[in-house]
């Protein structure tokens, strides 16, 4: 009974004593609501000078302690509202309650309307675009969709570039995701789920020197203890229908912490494809025209969860498991219509005309342990990853017919009924440390090492229709075994020589074995050996606080995929068929590039870049079959890139981007001649803006447009693409929706003509993206968000080549 009253008397000083000796009070966004995480100061009141400074919590409370007697003044400022100056006030000691302080809206006046201004959502530094999605509108978008609008990011097909840069990473919460989940993580996460997405163009050693560009995409997490989270649900129609819908929740706790995200993607991809290929065939000139329609049908839910758990002031482990689920449905159809005749766009001889369906699955996993250990005060850590991922897809196409058709429709001949099937199954092993060491006098050194151990099996498989069934036909049926190691280490040196000038260098170095055996045929067709050094370089330097320039140098290498390197055939049809290259070389490329910041808005760039043995899939006739194989090249570019933030009015907000290159390509032929590649200039430029409207709504525009060029062979279509989305807020803000129409002017096409070897080619695709959208977002628990913890995964740069 003593011990208790003890207890309940230490804790009754305690709080006594917690009493005294504060400042405390309120901050409001509005009568009745608190406002989260305002920015709280104390000046003195004789000339204004900062004393001491806190944050609101979540309900918008504060205070300040251990303080000398004086006179002072309050401040306080929150993004949105004007900055608030109190009146002075004596504080002699004792805990003082101040009156509650209301926000008012930061406005312009326009008309009659007033107008809230709203965060800036795009901003540009020396080696990054940084977008603020919690300001935009991006709210129920997926993540492919916000790249696909932004100005500097050039996508085509599934291949994504920023400011003209590939050999993209994507770090989510500084997690590395391997590339073959790249279409799953940007097609089924929503910009409700992200607080900001940072594009680095100039990535460092401590990168894989595959990585070109990087992508590093926070999410939100809450900064309170207890459950938080969102709902979502987002509707399209464009051609086809899509649904996404998912939630995201956050429980934290003293010591842990766990998140858990759930998405689900249906919906039909509507694609159409047109154009046509001239060749030789039988000392005759053959055009085929082509029109094919296709309607795949796919099914995609996807699990996300960590946890993470802090050992003590100075170590945390952590679990991080990723699983996707990719289902294509049998009832996705394609329409294949191949005209023949003597010229371009010339009568019909005759007509190709197939229909099949494809369907299959593809499952990939990620799962991953890591350690964090602090080892001084200075801020010397090191990190531990382990990672396994285990990946598996199965994809099949089978006929309904293959028929030869006169000019009126009437059936000629029958040809085979093809049934094609693709199994691949593989398995990833990482093992990666890293050291931050920073030293007294501004240097700070980075250094690590990694094992990656993969395996990949690929059973590509074709079937004949006979009257006895399906009969697996031996010339285009294959099994191959790939196995990669890869042992890397690296180290990078950063030192400020003088408050105006630091200087970054590093050098990274890779050993890699690369086996690819052909089972079928018991022959090794790869065997190769690399050890190759990568070198970084990066100084910056500060003019004035309004300009600073920086020049950066960096070596990568970019290897080709599994799929593309092991040895098949797969027949298309009659008079198309696909190869793989156990040939094709890697690509190396040097970049060098100088750029320059003006007062944080205006950035320009220009770079120099040589890449060796770029490959592309391009054809070539054997008789009257078109055969599809990657092949090398070499590129060398100059370039220049601007990008302007501005701001017209408090209300009205954008950027312009623009980006232009001048190619010059060279192309080894079968004979290994040189094909002279006349010198192409690619341009692209955007504009995006930003309008604060009343009510609390937003409207955001954007446009871009990347004018024809030839890369290498292909001569590439002009495309543009523009979006228009209104956000609202309903429910005190809990509920948000958005309203988008996309691609307006229904420009957003790929494609291009190809004069390759001995075949002329002209294809142009479609993907469905002239859409109207209706996003729904609803949060639920604790609103306020903090980013997540550093975290690695390490296994991207192998992940990437698996499919």
């Amino acid at each position: 009974m003593k011990s208790w009253l003890l207890l309940l008397l230490g804790l009754s000083l305690a709080g006594s004593l917690q009493a005294q000796y504060v400042i405390s009070g309120k901050v409001l966004e509005k009568a009745g609501k608190g406002a989260p995480f305002a920015t709280v100061t104390l000046l003195q009141a004789a000339d204004s000078s900062l004393v001491k400074g806190a944050l609101t919590d979540e309900v918008g409370q504060f205070q300040l302690r251990q303080l000398q007697p004086g006179s002072y003044l309050l401040a306080v400022s929150s993004i949105g509202f004007k900055k608030y100056y109190g009146e002075a006030f004596s504080y002699e000691g004792q805990a003082v309650a101040l009156a509650d302080v209301v926000l008012q809206p930061s406005t312009n006046s326009l008309g009659e309307v007033t107008i809230t201004a709203q965060r800036q959502v795009m901003e540009r530094k020396a080696d990054r675009y940084v977008m603020h999605v919690a300001a935009s509108s991006f709210q129920s978008d997926n993540l492919q969709d916000i790249l696909q609008a932004l100005p500097f990011v050039q996508i085509k097909g599934e291949e994504i570039a920023v400011n003209g840069k590939g050999g993209v990473l994507i770090l989510l919460d500084n997690v590395q995701m391997p590339g073959a989940t790249l279409s799953t993580v940007l097609g089924s996460m929503t910009g409700d789920e992200v607080e900001q997405i940072e594009f680095i163009t100039n990535p460092s050693s401590r990168y894989p020197a595959s990585v070109g560009s990087v992508i590093k995409i926070t999410t939100k997490r809450s900064k309170q203890y207890g459950m938080t989270g969102s709902a979502r649900l987002t509707a399209s129609q464009g051609h086809r229908g899509k649904l996404l819908g998912g939630t995201s929740m956050t429980y934290r706790r003293e010591k842990w912490v766990g998140a858990l995200h759930l998405n689900y993607n249906a919906g039909t991809n509507w694609s159409e494809n047109n154009g046509y290929r001239v060749l030789q065939a039988n000392g005759e000139r053959v055009v085929l025209h082509q029109d094919l329609v296709s309607t795949f049908t796919t099914h995609k839910p996807s699990l996300r969860g960590s946890f993470e758990y802090t050992l003590g002031k100075k170590s945390a482990i952590g679990l991080q498991a990723t699983t996707s689920y990719n289902r294509t449905l049998p009832s996705s159809r394609t329409q294949n219509r191949i005209r023949f005749t003597p010229e371009v766009n010339g009568a019909t001889d005759s007509l190709l005309a197939t229909d099949f369906k494809d369907f299959g699955y593809s499952v990939l996993q990620n799962y991953s342990l890591f350690y964090r250990q602090q080892l001084d005060t200075l801020g010397k850590s090191m990190d531990v990853v382990l990672t396994y991922t285990p990946a598996q897809r199965r994809d099949q196409t089978e006929m309904d017919f293959q028929h030869i058709l006169s000019p009126q429709g009437e059936l000629r001949r029958r040809l085979r009924t093809i049934r094609n099937i693709n199994a691949s199954q593989a398995a990833i092993w990482v093992g990666q440390v890293d050291w931050e060491l920073p030293f007294r006098q501004q240097w700070n050194v980075t250094t690590g090492a990694k094992l990656t151990h993969s395996r990949n099996s690929t059973q590509p498989t074709q079937e004949v229709l006979t009257s006895q069934g399906f009969i697996q036909d031996g010339a285009f049926s294959f099994e191959n075994e790939f196995e990669e190691n890869i042992v890397a280490a690296y180290a990078s040196v950063d030192k400020a020589v003088n408050p105006r000038t630091r200087v970054s260098a590093g050098l990274r170095s890779e050993y890699a074995t690369m086996r690819v055996d052909n089972i079928t045929s018991g022959n090794r067709v790869v065997d190769r050996d690399f050890l190759d050094f990568f070198p970084t370089l990066l100084v910056n330097h500060t003019f004035s606080e309004a300009l600073q320039v920086s020049a950066n140098y960096r070596a990568t290498i970019q290897r080709p995929g599994f799929q593309v390197l092991t040895p098949f055939r797969v027949y298309v049809d009659d008079f198309t068929i696909t190869e793989g290259n156990p040939a094709l070389r890697p690509k190396y490329t040097s970049s060098y590039s100088l750029n320059a910041v003006y007062k944080g808005n205006l950035f320009v760039e220009f770079e120099y870049k040589d890449e060796q043995d770029v490959y592309t899939q391009l054809p070539a006739a054997v008789g009257d079959v078109t055969v599809w194989k990657d092949r090398n090249f070499d590129l060398s570019s100059y370039s220049l890139v601007g990008n302007y933030g501005y701001k017209i009015t408090n209300w009205w907000s954008g950027s312009v981007f623009a980006y232009g290159a001048v190619y010059d390509s060279r192309i080894d032929a079968e004979q290994d001649n040189a094909v002279t590649v006349p010198r192409s200039l690619f341009h692209t430029f955007g504009i995006e803006n930003t309008f604060s409207l009343p009510a609390g709504l937003r409207l955001e525009t954007s446009f871009k447009y990347t004018g024809p060029f030839r890369y290498g062979l292909i001569d590439i279509v002009p495309n543009h693409y523009s979006r228009i989305a209104l956000k609202g807020d309903l429910l005190d803000k809990k509920l948000q929706y958005t309203l988008a129409v996309t691609d307006l002017l229904r420009g957003d096409v790929t494609g291009g003509a190809i004069n390759a070897f001995n075949v002329e080619t002209n294809l142009t695709n479609y993907y469905d993206a002239r859409r109207v959208q209706v996003g729904l977002v609803y949060k639920f628990g604790k609103s306020t968000v903090k980013n997540a913890q550093n975290k690695k995964l390490g296994n991207e740069d192998v992940v990437d080549r698996v499919q």
